[in-house]
């Protein structure tokens, strides 16, 4: 199977996914990441709609939308290029469910693990998940008030 090409990611975009994913415990969190091409530069925090979201999680279509809206306004131009979300107790790889409900093969898949003690990042191919290789990039972002 060939290897996923790496992906850059900016650390405040970790540090938002994490918190976004502590702040919904004990439910899945769940939001879009923005950027260009394999490049991750910031995250968008949607509301999950699942009608059990502590085991699953679906993006809310109208807020989707929104983001989608206000990208086609953006200089330089910025698209969703992946979804992330978190399983609050379990670990950061995808469950079969995520599988089975990954419906855009160009995309970033993110999962934040364990009430945010881990993050991973993977495609997902007919022939299954495969981990994508990740740059973390940019300063550590401090907490407000810091």
């Amino acid at each position: 199977m060939r290897r996923a090409r790496p992906a850059s990611v900016a650390r405040a975009a970790r540090v938002a996914m994490v918190a976004h994913a502590r702040e919904a415990a004990p439910r899945e969190c769940c939001g879009l990441l923005v950027g260009r091409g394999r490049r991750v530069d910031l995250v968008v925090p949607l509301s999950n709609v699942a009608p059990r979201p502590r085991t699953a999680f679906r993006v809310d279509p109208a807020e989707h939308i929104a983001v989608r809206r206000i990208l086609r306004r953006v200089v330089p131009s910025r698209d969703i290029i992946g979804v992330y979300h978190s399983h609050p107790a379990g670990p950061a790889r995808p469950s079969p469910r995520d599988i089975a409900e990954s419906h855009y093969p160009e995309w970033l898949y993110a999962i934040v693990g364990r009430a945010g003690r881990s993050l991973r990042v993977f495609e997902m191919r007919p022939a299954g998940p495969v981990p994508v290789p990740v740059r973390w990039r940019g300063p550590v972002a401090s907490r407000p008030g810091r």
